[in-house]
């Protein structure tokens, strides 16, 4: 458990036709934590995220972009985020949206939980909010109810990718092999933490409506994030 705020903090985020959004997201991070490097991990995407970035690194060479073959899913993007930091020894690693959802004013706030804890996650309900749409917003809400009541683990938020991990916390995450893909990575990761005895920590943060593009949640998505939930809850009964 940490006792006081780690330095040298690394802000990742994962992107696939971002082009709208994540100029305005690089320059409004670079401004909120100044001494932080940029991770962006791009599934090569076709709108031309990737030129927009390389566009900006011109004046932010604290922005460092993988470029992947194909679309890969949030979830591996997540874990070479992780393996990036723990190979370049950062600190801290915050993970976020660059489509406007997340502030990047924010970042302060979550990197603050880990004074006493080796992950911290921006929760939208105790103090935190939630400005998307009213079914973006009832998915989520019925997301994270269903969570608290299958798994509980004394957290409000489990789905959001808003996030800071210590290297204790990251390892725990890398060392899992994980069963469930897609947004349902968000809650198992969770599982996973909780299961090691990590110390968590939540603080509240403004979500709102995405800024630009279209929204990259597969239509599938609730079934396979029901189905991952139960199978959580299920492992977690027996012991397993």
């Amino acid at each position: 458990m940490n006792q006081t705020q780690p330095g040298r903090p690394l802000i990742f985020t994962a992107t696939y036709n971002e082009r709208e959004s994540i100029g305005n997201w690089i320059r409004r991070t670079a401004n909120a934590q100044p001494e932080a490097d940029i991770l962006i991990v791009d599934d090569s995407s076709p709108d031309g995220t990737q030129e927009i970035i390389e566009d900006v690194r011109k004046e932010f060479p604290q922005v460092v972009l993988i470029s992947r073959p194909g679309k890969q899913g949030l979830a591996t993007a997540h874990l070479l985020a992780m393996e990036y930091a723990r190979k370049h020894e950062y600190d801290v690693l915050v993970t976020m949206d660059a489509d406007g959802s997340h502030q990047p004013e924010q970042i302060e706030a979550v990197l603050g939980g880990l004074r006493g804890a080796d992950f911290c996650i921006g929760t939208r309900t105790r103090g935190g909010s939630h400005q998307a749409p009213l079914l973006r917003r009832g998915l989520s809400h019925g997301a994270n109810i269903a969570a608290r009541i299958l798994l509980p683990t004394g957290m409000s938020e489990y789905t959001t990718s808003f996030r800071a991990f210590t290297p204790k916390a990251i390892d725990v995450v890398l060392a899992h092999e994980y069963t469930h893909g897609g947004y349902a990575f968000f809650v198992e990761c969770i599982e996973v933490l909780y299961q090691a005895g990590i110390q968590m920590a939540e603080v509240p943060i403004d979500f709102l409506d995405r800024q630009g593009g279209t929204s990259k949640i597969p239509k599938n998505q609730i079934f396979m994030s029901a189905q991952a939930l139960l199978a959580l809850s299920w492992q977690r009964r027996r012991g397993i």
